[in-house]
């Protein structure tokens, strides 16, 4: 029940949002009838109709009825009522204050059908003011949308307009109603969504033309029904509108999508950015996303610079995927020596010695040659390698460069035995050993220098 209750509330809250920033219509003891915020609406199409006023013992008990409702003591408000109630010939303005107050009683007490009934009955009194008429059908409306009866809802949209004329407000519950009936079906076509776009469209157009205000849920609806239609330069259109007056992390980060989407990856860029920019990119993979939108741009330095500040406020997770990236995003903007500390932090977390291959690839670059040896043969030891020859050519190479002959030419060996390598691993095998006689050469040749020495 509790659960039930909860749905409920949530859905007229919801609705009443997304319409008019409105809630349930209660009456009010000064004659009017007023929406649940206290907030009338302040147009009254419905001309023609007499001011009409509460005697003075049915405006004492409705406003004590209001006082009850003020402190939720809403069974003491029943009470009062059916006092309003027993009064003989009461006029209809009054009936229609009294069932507005029973309508609004009954839905608390989540007896929805009642209330229904008792607003209905709010409706068939005669000379009925606009503003009680207007928040009538419009409380109908959203216990429709409560007890789920969408084409309910529908219906009294309609009922207003052919009374009252065309209402933005009112073509949103339209719209708003066919989605949830769409939502409920099966198999969905492009044109069940038009019968949520075109009412939406039009309550925007009358607003427009109006010049009131277009609310953000109604933009929100529309996308809706763009995106389900997969017509994504209409959803591009109105999040750029989105982001224009109500400028919010998702809005600027589905317009980067939908950039993406339709391969403008500079405006996707660029709407990724201005969320970054503006500090509503928080988490860990939206900044890691910033990153890699930058290194696909060909800025890498940028995306090392986004991974860098997420590090240091220890927003980005700190894993291999993460200071891989950070390192190849170093090493594309030709920083190798910055690339070193995340590379080698990764290559200690990763399973395999595929990182510590990467980590002697740039020592070799930076020659710092007893650092290659060393990852090179943490990547081997630890295994798991794509091209294990790669990783013994480097490991040869960076021992021969600091003259150590014999070990580099046992790595060139092993690097032999793979295919892709093989053919240099061969050549540095006969470089190495040509290295060998020369030196060698040169040793004889020193000591034949100094035995003529000796023999003078």
């Amino acid at each position: 029940m509790m659960y039930k209750k909860a749905k409920a509330y949530a859905l007229i809250s919801a609705l009443a949002v997304m319409l008019y920033g409105g809630g349930l219509l209660l009456p009010d003891a000064g004659g009017d009838a007023v929406a649940q915020d206290k907030k009338k609406d302040s147009k009254a199409p419905m001309e023609g109709r007499k001011t009409q006023a509460l005697s003075k013992r049915v405006y004492e008990l409705i406003t004590e009825a209001n006082e009850k409702v003020d402190v939720e003591d809403y069974a003491g408000a029943l009470v009062l009522l059916e006092k309003v109630k027993a009064m003989p010939k009461l006029t209809a303005y009054e009936n229609a204050q009294l069932y507005t107050f029973y309508g609004f009683l009954y839905f608390n007490a989540e007896q929805y059908d009642k209330a229904i009934k008792a607003y209905n009955t709010v409706l068939a009194q005669p000379e009925l003011p606009p503003a009680i008429f207007q928040q009538t059908i419009r409380t109908l409306s959203q216990l429709a949308f409560v007890t789920e009866d969408y084409e309910l809802a529908i219906k009294y949209a309609n009922q207003f307009m052919d009374t009252v004329g065309p209402e933005p407000d009112m073509y949103v519950i339209i719209g708003t109603a066919q989605y949830q009936i769409v939502s409920e079906k099966e198999v969905v076509t492009a044109a069940d969504y038009d019968k949520v776009i075109k009412p939406v469209e039009k309550a925007i157009a009358l607003a427009n033309e109006r010049g009131t205000s277009v609310k953000e849920q109604w933009w929100l609806l529309l996308r809706v029904g763009y995106w389900e239609q997969d017509n994504f330069k209409k959803v591009r259109e109105i999040l750029e509108i989105l982001v224009s007056n109500w400028p919010k992390k998702e809005y600027w980060t589905q317009l980067s999508g939908i950039y993406g989407e339709l391969k403008d990856e500079n405006k996707q860029l660029s709407a990724y950015e201005a969320a970054y920019d503006q500090g509503l990119l928080t988490k860990s993979a939206e900044l890691v996303q910033m990153a890699q939108l930058f290194m696909q741009a060909e800025t890498p330095y940028k995306g090392a610079r986004v991974l860098e500040k997420g590090f240091e406020a220890e927003i980005i997770e700190r894993n291999v995927r993460n200071l891989r990236l950070q390192s190849q995003a170093w090493q594309l903007a030709r920083e190798d020596r910055k690339a070193i500390p995340p590379l080698k932090e990764a290559a200690g977390m990763s399973d395999d010695g595929e990182l510590f291959s990467r980590l002697a690839q740039s020592h070799l670059n930076l020659s710092e040659y007893k650092s290659c040896i060393s990852a090179s043969s943490k990547a081997i030891k630890k295994g798991g390698l794509k091209n294990k020859g790669s990783t013994y050519l480097i490991q040869g190479m960076c021992q021969f460069e600091l003259d150590k002959l014999t070990e580099a030419k046992a790595s060139f060996r092993q690097a032999a035995k793979y295919k892709k390598v093989a053919k240099n691993a061969r050549s540095w095998i006969d470089f190495v050993e040509s290295e060998e006689s020369r030196l060698k050469q040169l040793e004889r040749s020193m000591q034949m220098v100094e035995d003529s020495f000796q023999t003078i």
